[in-house]
């Protein structure tokens, strides 16, 4: 479902006009309209938390939703295939969600472990990511 249909049937649901919700979330009522109609990106973690909260519904649904509509929007722009991430095996999935539900201090400890699992490895590719993935958690 794009995110467009998904805000404007909850929006429905709840009997709220877009004037009410680009109101309530200080913007534009032309901004609500472009969000319904996918004429803007899908909107940031932070704006989906105020959405959710005035919609009464769950972020982590709503921000799925938008997640993946950014996800696809990127890789248009880029022109990035789906098929060029089907070469991920399913454990590195895994670590990847993983990853992405630690919390910042989290993250920190866990850049600090690989770190020091890889930090002797005598392969140079290894070592290069290892470098820049410490580089991102810094």
């Amino acid at each position: 479902m794009r995110f467009g249909d998904y805000l404007k049937s909850k929006r429905k649901h709840k009997n709220i006009t877009q004037e009410d919700l680009a109101r309530s979330l200080e913007v534009s009522s032309v901004f609500i309209h472009q969000l319904e109609t996918g004429k803007v990106d899908a909107p940031s973690i932070d704006r989906c938390h105020q959405i959710a909260t005035i919609l009464e519904v769950e972020i982590e649904e709503l921000w799925t939703v938008a997640k993946k509509e950014r996800l696809n929007r990127f890789m248009e722009k880029e022109e990035i295939s789906q098929e060029s991430f089907e070469v991920l095996t399913d454990a590195e999935k895994a670590l990847i969600n993983l990853y992405r539900s630690l919390n910042a201090d989290m993250r920190k400890d866990f850049g600090g472990m690989i770190f020091m699992l890889l930090r002797h490895s005598q392969d140079e590719g290894i070592q290069e990511i290892l470098e820049e993935f410490m580089e991102k958690c810094a």
